[in-house]
């Protein structure tokens, strides 16, 4: 996790789907020191665990995701899809790790959530809410503009044990369907992060079910037209602009053509230094239908403090510890 994407940004990919990996018990992450304004953060969609997968259920797969997110190490993780088993099975092999999860049934443990880890040693939770994309964002399970399922944002406040800085992450999962619906999305999270209480940095992971020259990812990117909104750039799209062929989604097919539907936008001022998509295979089988995305980012300085604005809801749990 040390500064390794300063001499390069080179794309990393695990390719191939072949045996060269053999999955085995989680590893013991060990985490290297970093520069205070540097983040390492992942957006990984693990995939709901179905039986409508078959072999590619979540019981023969977890130690993959273990495995994933063991590996790189990241500040910060968010995961998509994540029923609560599976976020406690996560937590209880990656216990160097605390998280914050709420259902998007319920604000608490029933159905998806947006999972965010972060790294013990590195940060304290702050605050943390979640919030539903429909016209009625403070309620549990609402939905509307054309949503099938609830769709959420789930966010924590860090704050730097070293040096006391903060840090906010937002993790989203927009609707798969409704163009209407990702537009509308997009507007409330601008909105949201716009009135974060503390102005301070901030990072949007998450599946996001559009690919960047989407006219509301499009809209996301340039929010800083609409005043008071804060702009953001997608951290592959800082890199590698125009790049095609870098699918993030693949139905368990691996490959490279699907739709880059994952994203890690970034607030202005902050700098993406590398990103990866990392593509591994084990023995035939992937990880999950989604590439995870990672990348490394230096932050802009952190600004003073604002006065005080609803940034959202609180569930009525806290970020786990354990």
């Amino acid at each position: 996790m040390t500064l390794i994407g300063l001499s390069s940004t080179i794309l990393l990919i695990f390719g191939g789907c072949g045996g060269q990996q053999q999955a085995g018990i989680s590893k013991v992450l060990r985490f290297t020191s970093s520069a205070p304004n540097i983040i390492k953060a992942m957006s990984f969609n693990i995939r709901v665990d179905t039986f409508l997968d078959g072999p590619n259920r979540w019981t023969n797969r977890k130690q993959l995701v273990f495995d994933v997110m063991a590996d790189h190490s990241a500040d910060v993780i968010g995961l998509q899809e994540a029923l609560d088993h599976q976020v406690r099975q996560i937590q209880q092999a990656l216990p160097q790790y605390g998280h914050y999860a709420a259902g998007r049934n319920d604000g608490r443990q029933k159905g998806e959530s947006c999972a965010i880890f972060y790294r013990k040693d590195r940060f304290v939770p702050e605050d943390y809410g979640t919030f539903w994309f429909s016209d009625t964002p403070s309620k549990p399970g609402s939905k509307g503009w054309g949503n099938l399922w609830p769709r959420i944002c789930s966010w924590v406040y860090l704050k730097e044990k070293a040096t006391g800085t903060g840090l906010y992450v937002y993790n989203v999962h927009l609707d798969v369907f409704s163009q209407k619906s990702r537009r509308k999305s997009v507007e409330l999270l601008a909105k949201r992060i716009a009135g974060r209480k503390i102005n301070d940095p901030f990072i949007v992971v998450g599946d996001f079910n559009m690919e960047l020259d989407n006219p509301a990812m499009e809209y996301l990117q340039n929010a800083n037209l609409q005043t008071p909104f804060p702009r953001m750039l997608s951290a592959w799209q800082s890199l590698y602009p125009g790049r095609k062929c870098e699918g993030t989604r693949h139905s368990f097919r691996g490959g490279i053509s699907g739709p880059k539907i994952d994203h890690i936008p970034i607030g202005e001022g902050a700098q993406a230094l590398y990103t990866e998509i990392d593509r591994r295979c084990v023995n035939g089988r992937y990880p999950s239908d989604h590439f995870p995305i990672i990348a490394e980012i230096r932050l802009p300085a952190w600004p003073k403090k604002l006065d005080p604005v609803a940034a959202g809801t609180n569930p009525p749990h806290k970020p786990q510890e354990n």
